[in-house]
């Protein structure tokens, strides 16, 4: 515990940056349990927080909520979401840190975040499948700025290998590449907009 305090006391950006993830997730789950206790639908407070927070698809709200193009890239509602997406953000913020500056990873967390949301936009805004659900559709998490950090590093320092459960040693270039088909064919799915943003 008190190597993990020391960690996250430290001024270095990527322990900020999953500070400032947690932050905003406990605070949306404390505002969840408080709508329990009140009995006010769980679905209410994730949806009105998700209509200030998360970057809508269509372009008139998201010109009246242009915030949510920074917002949503730190917003997350569920609990495995945050883990998942904290966890890789964390092996891969801390090989990216081997090879290069914090300035560098926070540039690669914003501008991965603004590249996923506006990929998410064109695309549900282009395609012709998107026109039903436009409307409704919002992207939120950190997926997209996790994503660009764990391809950044892959392509920089391709050769480099982490032990992976069961396969051994892989070279992260493979997992980055595994991780883009994966989500490149995932994009029929029901989390289209997530997968784009990746």
């Amino acid at each position: 515990m008190e190597e993990i305090g020391r960690y996250f006391r430290s001024p270095a950006i990527l322990p900020r940056l999953i500070l400032i993830n947690i932050a905003i997730w406990l605070l949306i789950a404390v505002a969840r349990v408080l709508s329990f206790l009140f009995n006010i639908p769980d679905s209410a407070v994730g949806d009105a927080i998700a209509g200030y927070l998360a970057l809508p698809a269509k372009m008139d709200a998201l010109l009246s909520r242009p915030w949510t193009l920074a917002t949503y890239m730190f917003l997350h509602i569920d609990f495995f979401h945050i883990l998942f997406n904290m966890l890789w953000l964390y092996w891969f913020g801390r090989i990216f840190q081997e090879f290069l500056r914090s300035r560098q990873l926070l540039f690669a967390y914003i501008a991965g975040g603004l590249s996923g949301g506006l990929l998410f936009i064109f695309f549900y805004n282009i395609f012709p499948v998107f026109e039903r659900t436009i409307d409704q559709s919002v992207a939120l998490g950190a997926s997209a700025s996790v994503m660009a950090i764990v391809t950044a590093i892959a392509v920089y320092v391709p050769g480099y290998a982490v032990n992976m459960f069961l396969f051994g040693r892989v070279r992260i270039i493979y997992i980055a590449a595994i991780l883009f088909i994966l989500d490149f064919f995932m994009i029929r799915s029901a989390n289209a907009g997530g997968h784009i943003a990746h």
